[in-house]
């Protein structure tokens, strides 16, 4: 009898374990999930300002379930969705708190790895990373009318080195604040776009790009291009450039509402070159037919970009449709309309390997990820994700 009670106890822990073991990537405990994760989701409930934000993570995106009844963190008390991401790690500016974070998603929680003091700028307005270990961030003053950057090392947030970048333009009148967009660094070299603004947020019908030198922080030239007004949005909440194989950064440019055009331009700026690509410019807008784009655009590889944008055929909602766009012959290759039509909210979408990952959330037939593979010009439907949410406020993965 005793040895038939140990055998019984056995089986059971025997198959409590297992169950465990398959469980993905979590449900409920602390100690539940993965140590490391490839790829995490932000599943956004209610409406602003009083949006919920919910964490989970995977190592596959091809199949399974993320239920956040069951899984993931609540991460609205721990700081802002404005990540940036690098080797498994997230960092944040909490600026109501004046700290600079860095977390690490692991075993289903939004662990905080190291915080510091950080009040320097009032917000990234742009970043870029230098090498795996360190950051550039830059942001305005706030009076809004001096650019300051901070180069931290990420591997215990120290900073190497902080001040103000000199050398730009002088305000045009009638605008005297700074409007940051988005930045790259290519062999020494930072490229900046930037605008001016007055205090209504009306902008000059041109944007500036300035050349920085990265040892000194001085700009080694800055010009005008009247090609377009507006910036892109460098902050990480969106991801509206790239830059292609180390050699051109491309970027866009959104007009502010009151411009006198409302279309959204891609441009360029080539490695080692002070200025923009005069020869080279894509009106999106016309490109999609008119219709209104999203501010988020990503890399593909081949040649290869892609788009978002609202179609009014589908709809007043639910209207998202995804582009993939030729950035050498400037032509829309194919539509991806296998999709339902998506809600979007920022970046719901992301790159690796030749794929592109999209977290769709659909008014019907539930909400999934879909994968399309560029080098097979194939669609196909992966892991099932939260329904009757908001939307996907971040969608991406943990490593390049």
């Amino acid at each position: 009898m005793t040895q038939y009670f140990k055998n019984s106890i056995f089986l059971l822990l025997a198959c409590l374990s297992i169950i465990s073991c398959e469980r993905e990537p979590g449900s409920g405990g602390s100690e539940s999930g993965e140590k490391d994760y490839q790829y995490f989701l932000l599943s956004a409930l209610g409406s602003w300002p009083n949006t919920v934000h919910y964490m989970t993570a995977t190592n596959d995106l091809t199949k399974g379930e993320m239920d956040i009844t069951k899984e993931g963190d609540e991460i609205n008390s721990k700081g802002t969705y404005s990540y940036i991401v690098k080797n498994g790690f997230i960092y944040n500016y909490k600026t109501d708190q004046g700290i600079f974070k860095k977390f690490k998603y692991t075993q289903d929680r939004l662990t905080t790895v190291k915080e510091v003091p950080f009040t320097y700028i009032s917000d990234i307005s742009s970043y870029v990373w230098i090498d795996a270990n360190t950051l550039v961030i830059v942001g305005e003053t706030g009076d809004g009318q001096h650019i300051r950057y901070t180069v931290f090392n990420t591997s215990d947030l120290s900073i190497i080195r902080q001040g103000e970048i000199e050398g730009f333009q002088p305000f045009p009148t009638a605008y005297n604040f700074y409007s940051l967009g988005a930045m790259t660094y290519i062999d020494g070299h930072i490229y900046l776009q930037y605008s001016f603004r007055n205090g209504k947020w009306i902008t000059p019908d041109y944007y500036n790009f300035a050349v920085i030198d990265y040892k000194t922080f001085k700009v080694i030239n800055s010009v005008t291009d009247s090609r377009s007004s507006g910036v892109a949005n460098g902050s990480p909440y969106f991801k509206t450039t790239f830059t292609k194989d180390n050699e051109a950064f491309y970027y866009t440019c959104f007009p502010r509402v009151g411009a006198g055009s409302n279309k959204i331009y891609l441009f360029r700026a080539l490695k080692g070159a002070t200025s923009p690509d005069p020869g080279y410019q894509i009106n999106l807008t016309d490109l999609v037919g008119g219709k209104s784009l999203e501010t988020v655009i990503e890399y593909m590889g081949d040649n290869k970009m892609v788009v978002l944008y609202r179609d009014p055929a589908l709809g007043n909602a639910y209207n998202g449709r995804y582009a993939i766009i030729d950035i050498e012959t400037k032509q829309v290759v194919r539509v991806l309309d296998e999709l339902p039509g998506d809600e979007p909210y920022e970046q719901g979408m992301f790159v690796r390997n030749k794929k592109l990952y999209i977290a769709v959330n659909a008014n019907k037939g539930g909400n999934y990820v879909w994968i399309y593979d560029l080098q097979t010009d194939k669609i196909s439907k992966g892991m099932k994700l939260p329904d009757k949410i908001s939307g996907f406020a971040r969608f991406d993965k943990f490593y390049d």
